[in-house]
């Protein structure tokens, strides 16, 4: 009789254990296990996050769970649940605790998160959104054409010269984009102090120990150089169509110094750092396949030279309007097969209430308290919307209808420029930059990577951390000048 009860107890527990099996194994989404309390997955997220996503999404899907730090994640890799979260509004999926983040990253600064989120998204975002729209670009684009080709035309008189290609690239634009934004009055030298700083924000916003203290300099400088920006008495022509906008608002509003300062800093930093990534990618995409390059620099001297004369007359002449033309369709298509390429995730977002998202006709629910991060890398890489999807097909959307104001990426699944209701605030401005910078040093130059010893220049070298998109290693370029100027 014992022997029967005992019997039966086996069979009820090894029944009630493959019950709770498989309800484990059918719950969703699945969780990434983990064996540190809190931390849960951080570790090995944070040693390379865009590879630790992959793997994950490799082994449990396009949906899936993990502890991150104390927070729980929900990661998100289709098009359809990507675009629900950019559908949802502030209230409720937040982002005030990144503005929190960055803001006391790059400020360094730590502020009441409630204020730091009130001052971004209810006063500085409205003010950028209007200001950076693509109908005030186009009294802007010519300015700042202008004063890129006065940083580069000293390069014009040099037979040879040997540069970093990512300084060559975006510290005359950084001149020229704070000249016409922020005025003469702005300080001209603070590209080194930011390009330190950026350097070590992956491991800032991710908490890994690192040397901090050139960073901590530079960022002190920068902070007191814009803190005497914005104390001027006055407010005049002399402090840009965006930095006297920045300067009413901090006033009008008794947004203290030391506040308003870190404000400027990050929206520097936002503003930059990632174009100055995807411009460095741009032009290491088109040195790797010649064929491009020589079809989106024959686009570019045939327009130049047939529609304006001379490059002089494009400058003082180019707008949007231009900018968007299809004599330019080979140029936007490689500009935006870029971020195709370097895209990598959506920010953070914490769910304010219990939330539910779409996911290929599933529902995917998300629980107030917890966190959302859509891999944009996923759905950029994803075969069926993108053939040949790793490999940089430069002419990829310029066989698109041109309709005005609209970007050929209309109908594919392109987050970018983010989507829906949080479509990126400066993404007219990041656009026309990168095609300025195209036109001017693909027409003004020739540029040849250079092999450092045996090792080849390509693929460069990436960090492991990244934000926003993949961090290229130096890579240095012999520069000439095509025309005597």
């Amino acid at each position: 009789m014992s022997l029967l009860i005992v019997g039966v107890i086996a069979i009820v527990i090894a029944f009630t254990f493959s019950s709770l099996s498989s309800k484990r194994t059918a719950s969703f989404p699945p969780r990434v296990p983990s064996v540190l309390p809190w931390f849960g997955t951080a570790l090995s997220y944070i040693s390379s996050p865009d590879d630790f996503i992959a793997r994950c999404r490799k082994q449990y899907g396009n949906v899936f769970r993990m502890l991150l730090g104390g927070r729980e994640v929900v990661v998100l890799s289709s098009a359809s649940a990507i675009s629900s979260i950019y559908a949802a509004d502030h209230n409720t999926l937040g982002t005030h605790e990144v503005h929190k983040t960055l803001y006391r990253e790059v400020s360094g600064n730590t502020g009441n998160s409630h204020e730091i989120y009130r001052v971004v998204t209810h006063l500085i975002f409205p003010m950028v959104d209007q200001r950076l729209s693509r109908r005030a670009m186009g009294d802007l684009t010519s300015p700042i054409a202008q004063a890129l080709y006065v940083k580069l035309k000293p390069y014009t008189r040099m037979k040879n010269v040997r540069l970093p290609l990512m300084k060559f690239l975006t510290e005359p634009l950084c001149y020229a984009t704070n000249l016409v934004m922020f005025g003469s009055r702005y300080p001209e030298n603070t590209y080194e102090d930011l390009r330190t700083l950026d350097a070590t924000m992956p491991e800032r916003f991710y908490k890994v120990p690192f040397w901090s203290w050139p960073s901590v300099r530079a960022r002190k400088r920068m902070l007191s150089q814009i803190g005497d920006y914005l104390c001027t008495k006055d407010i005049s022509e002399e402090d840009g169509w965006l930095g006297s906008a920045f300067k009413h608002l901090f006033r009008d509003n008794n947004i203290a110094l030391d506040e308003a300062s870190g404000h400027l800093l990050t929206f520097q930093w936002g503003m930059h750092t990632n174009t100055f990534g995807i411009a460095l990618w741009l032009f290491l995409f088109l040195l790797r396949h010649p064929d491009a390059l020589l079809a989106v620099r024959n686009e570019i001297d045939k327009t130049v030279k047939e529609d304006f004369g001379d490059l002089e007359s494009f400058m003082a002449s180019v707008n949007p309007q231009i900018l968007d033309k299809p004599c330019f369709s080979l140029l936007t298509s490689a500009v935006l097969e870029t971020m195709r390429l370097t895209a990598i995730f959506v920010a953070l977002r914490v769910a304010e209430s219990d939330v539910q998202l779409k996911d290929r006709g599933e529902t995917v629910t998300i629980r107030k308290g917890e966190y959302v991060l859509g891999n944009v890398q996923a759905v950029h890489f994803d075969e069926s919307a993108y053939p040949d999807n790793r490999k940089f097909v430069f002419d990829r959307f310029a066989h698109v209808e041109h309709r005005e104001g609209r970007l050929p990426t209309d109908g594919h699944p392109w987050f970018s420029f983010a989507a829906g209701k949080h479509l990126c605030k400066g993404r007219y401005l990041a656009i026309y930059e990168l095609k300025l910078v195209a036109i001017l040093y693909l027409y003004l130059f020739d540029l040849s990577p250079v092999t450092n010893g045996s090792s080849s220049w390509w693929p460069p070298r990436t960090t492991r951390r990244n934000l926003g998109i993949p961090r290229a290693e130096e890579v240095f370029v012999d520069v000439r000048p095509r025309y005597d100027i």
